[in-house]
């Protein structure tokens, strides 16, 4: 399901809605390394960074430029349910809608099929359905908070989020964003997620990222 041509026409985003569905410390991790990532780029083009909705405050009637819903690849009714509330709060006619999702590491399946029924949540609401990362590196991923970005752990799925990032600061589908920019627009599939995946073999990868998650855990 590609995206339609208006979410391909460049849009400058000015406010931006960071959702987490449900709240977990590894989609918390995903939502601060894309925050992280825009204001660094915006600091160093010099341009203005998008103001974050608060979403604790009272924003009745406040309609987000753009949405980044953070869940995982696992949409049952009560997340989907959640997903819909959350377009209707934030989101407008011609709202720009971004995900990251993340997946278990063996497959990505699941993940389509939430890609699918989040594009069709967005035509139902009137809104502009613009792609996202599905990042495959099963539970745990937090632990990566203090790894350095481009280090071996982090690199794929930082690499990843650059893209969103790039796609966000153009206000405009992820696929489009690769085209205008000159990248890989052969690295967005069909339902307009880049996919990203560990740079180890399973069973090292789940084993680092235990022993993190273990080294981590007296300082929570």
């Amino acid at each position: 399901m590609e995206a339609n041509q208006q979410a391909n026409k460049p849009k400058t985003l000015r406010t931006i809605a960071y959702i987490s569905i449900p709240d977990s410390a590894d989609l918390e991790f995903l939502l601060w390394d894309l925050q992280d990532a825009i204001a660094a780029y915006a600091q160093l083009s010099g341009t203005t960074l998008p103001r974050p909705i608060d979403l604790e405050a009272d924003n009745t009637g406040s309609v987000a430029d753009g949405i980044v819903l953070a869940i995982e690849d696992v949409a049952d009714d009560e997340t989907l349910t959640a997903i819909e509330q959350a377009l209707e709060r934030f989101g407008g006619t011609g709202t720009r809608v971004y995900a990251a999702i993340r997946a278990a590491q063996e497959g990505t399946k699941q993940a389509r099929g939430t890609a699918v029924r989040l594009h069709k949540a967005c035509e139902r609401h009137d809104q502009l359905w613009c792609g996202g990362v599905v990042v495959c590196a099963g539970s745990g991923i937090a632990a990566l908070r203090h790894s350095p970005r481009m280090g071996l752990l982090r690199r794929p799925f930082s690499e990843a989020i650059d893209k969103l990032v790039g796609a966000m600061r153009m206000g405009c589908s992820i696929e489009h964003a690769q085209l205008l920019g000159g990248g890989n627009a052969g690295s967005v599939d069909t339902d307009g997620m880049v996919r990203a995946k560990p740079a180890l073999p399973a069973p090292i990868w789940h084993a680092t990222i235990k022993r993190l998650g273990t080294r981590a855990q007296p300082n929570i």
